[in-house]
């Protein structure tokens, strides 16, 4: 009990998705990271989080360095789950921060805006979420839908709206009995276009169609754990979507890999999930915890009062796209991070000389890179367009951005 006790009060801020950094709408240098805190209970001596704490950065001083303005105010205090997921507020400057409460049905939305995180409500809904230190939570890149699952009973999603941060519409999805499974550890993760959400369960990948009329029967095993260890079992636990539009899914236990799934918006096998697809150069437990910094407002509601604002800005930094290393010999990086996905989905050309199309494919909603391997291009200048719609030589379809390049 006391080595327990002095574990966790040493690493209190130590927790899988229990941090994350938001930059404040008003002061653009200024950044608000909240972070949850563990402790014990007397007895048992089985972790909680016990309170949502927040801390004020400014990046701008000492040199880029930053310093700290203010330090753990305290948030929420409550028994809560251990992650701290976030989605941008419908007026596309804000954020939203959903936390459930232990072993209940009830959640607390805290809203972050320029006077930093504040408790803006809390509600009780009809289905309750058995908490046992492997609750996981995640909104959908569009912010649309919440999801929560807890091994000891299942996913619950619901509707979310994103101008009055509301929870609707649940739906509980149970968890197949997998026998090779002891669900020791879970993630859950949506796909870049909102379509498909995955469930890590220790041994398997489980892939749901949300457009299925019939979500729970929808799941498919996309990844059987393989049996692969560095120098642990690399199993499936922690989930997160990457700025390339590939979901990363580390193991939970001090390995050396990551796990990738690179057409997260594929369905089946299409998606190539790939076990230990990544080297990292160190040990590492979990993945990093990024909401979707590029979701912007919700446009058409009430509460986008951005639009009549910066719709000139959002258009012309829409038309910036950028392509590295330039001059390239074997691979080029993509760099569509303005694209407005408000306006739809987008795709990216890549014309040779002769504006001959030498490849096209769709790109990933609220990603912002695509790394292409060049090197059996002939040397020569190209393009690469970002479009909406056909072909620009075809006379269809809208260019969004062009940047040329050169292959060496």
């Amino acid at each position: 009990m006391y080595i327990l006790d002095t574990f966790v009060h040493y690493l209190g801020y130590r927790q899988q998705h229990g941090m994350v950094a938001l930059k404040n709408p008003s002061q653009p240098e200024h950044y608000f990271l909240l972070h949850t805190f563990v402790d014990t209970f007397p007895i048992s001596g089985m972790l909680y989080t016990k309170k949502l704490l927040q801390t004020e950065l400014d990046m701008s001083a000492n040199a880029g360095l930053g310093k700290v303005i203010s330090k753990n105010q305290e948030v929420v205090v409550s028994y809560l789950c251990n992650d701290i997921p976030a989605v941008r507020h419908g007026n596309g400057r804000d954020w939203w921060v959903v936390l459930n409460k232990r072993n209940s049905n009830c959640y607390y939305k805290i809203l972050v805006d320029g006077n930093g995180a504040h408790l803006y409500d809390s509600t009780c809904m009809d289905i309750s979420i058995t908490y046992n230190n492997q609750t996981y939570s995640a909104f959908s890149p569009d912010g649309s839908k919440y999801a929560i699952v807890s091994y000891v009973d299942g996913i619950v999603l619901f509707d979310f709206d994103r101008c009055t941060g509301s929870l609707s519409n649940s739906k509980f999805i149970s968890l197949p009995v997998l026998q090779d499974s002891g669900w020791v550890g879970l993630g859950l993760v949506f796909s870049p276009n909102s379509r498909f959400l995955y469930l890590s369960a220790t041994s398997r990948l489980l892939q749901y169609d949300l457009w299925s009329t019939d979500v729970a029967h929808s799941a498919d095993t996309v990844g059987k754990y393989d049996g692969y260890r560095s120098p642990f079992g690399s199993y499936f636990v922690y989930t997160q979507a990457g700025p390339d539009g590939k979901i990363y899914i580390s193991c939970g236990n001090g390995e050396n890999v990551y796990h990738v799934i690179n057409r997260p918006d594929a369905k089946g096998d299409s998606c190539l999930f790939v076990q230990h697809g990544i080297q990292l150069p160190s040990f590492s437990v979990g993945v990093p915890n990024f909401p979707n910094y590029r979701l912007g407002a919700l446009a058409g509601s009430a509460c986008d009062t951005l639009t009549g604002l910066v719709e000139t800005e959002r258009a012309e930094k829409e038309r910036i796209i950028k392509v590295f290393p330039n001059p390239a010999t074997d691979f080029i990086t993509i760099d569509y991070g303005f694209t407005d996905w408000n306006k739809g989905e987008a795709d990216l050309e890549i014309t040779n000389a002769l504006g001959q199309i030498v490849h096209k494919q769709k790109l990933p909603m609220y990603s912002g890179y695509q790394k292409l391997d060049i090197s059996s291009y002939p040397s020569g200048v190209y393009n690469a367009f970002i479009m909406r719609g056909s072909s620009p030589n075809g006379g269809k379809g809208t260019v969004v951005a062009v940047a040329k390049w050169v292959k060496e």
